[in-house]
């Protein structure tokens, strides 16, 4: 890894984010490293732990402007390994609030996806980002990253919930079918859509578990890979 950052280092500027920031949050069983790097430049390979995101400077100066979310991670969370960022203004917008929304509902349909595939450890850390995103939505004007502190900004079972999903991505756990439905409970709940069981999920692949599932904001569907895009319904 440290081999990939050097030779990303010598294409311009390279930026840490995310959990690697945050040892109390990082579980080396399911964080991947975040990297941003802001070089035109392409890497021989990239280790497979590694996340990378290339971005032209002036197009990161924009995506910030206009509220992308990822630059709440560049502008409370980043560190600068090498080289250095252009000043960055972060601003709420409709973008922001409607793109937290679709990735907590994309973790929420890969968390039913994943239960029913049995992978626990993989259900459990999509039910981690649906419910740490709902948070921060919650939150958005003064987020923090940090689940500890991101958990006393709000009561209720989300705080609980997350504080627990915290602690079992460190020890490497997993989460079963009546873990995912108190997710999607309590995160159906705080963003006004009806999320449903594992259960009505199973039923609605009609036994295939490679069937689609998508989740927006009306709700959750589902289609067989070989049906017709519009053959699908809402769970």
């Amino acid at each position: 890894m440290i081999d990939t950052l050097r030779e990303l280092c010598r294409n311009g500027p390279v930026v840490l984010f995310g959990s690697a920031n945050r040892p109390e949050d990082f579980s080396r069983y399911l964080s991947d490293v975040n990297v941003l790097t802001l070089g035109g430049g392409r890497v021989s390979s990239v280790n497979g732990r590694i996340s990378l995101v290339q971005m032209d400077p002036d197009a990161l100066v924009n995506r910030c402007y206009y509220g992308d979310p990822l630059c709440i991670w560049l502008v409370k969370d980043s560190k600068v390994l090498c080289g250095s960022l252009p000043e960055l203004k972060f601003i709420v917008t409709t973008w922001t609030i409607d793109s937290i929304r679709q990735l907590i509902l994309n973790n929420v349909a890969l968390m039913y996806e994943n239960v029913i595939l049995g992978n626990s450890s993989w259900a459990l850390n999509n039910a981690y980002y649906a419910v740490k995103l709902t948070i921060i939505l919650r939150v958005i004007d003064s987020p923090t990253l940090r689940d500890l502190e991101l958990a006393k900004l709000i009561n209720g079972g989300l705080s609980k919930l997350l504080l627990r999903l915290h602690d079992l991505r460190i020890a490497g756990g997993g989460i079963d079918e009546r873990n995912a439905d108190e997710v999607a409970g309590e995160v159906g709940a705080a963003i006004g859509v009806r999320l449903p069981t594992v259960s009505r999920v199973r039923e609605g692949t009609a036994g295939n578990p490679y069937a689609s599932i998508q989740c927006d904001n009306y709700g959750c569907l589902t289609f067989n890979s070989s049906e017709e895009p519009w053959d699908y319904y809402y769970l």
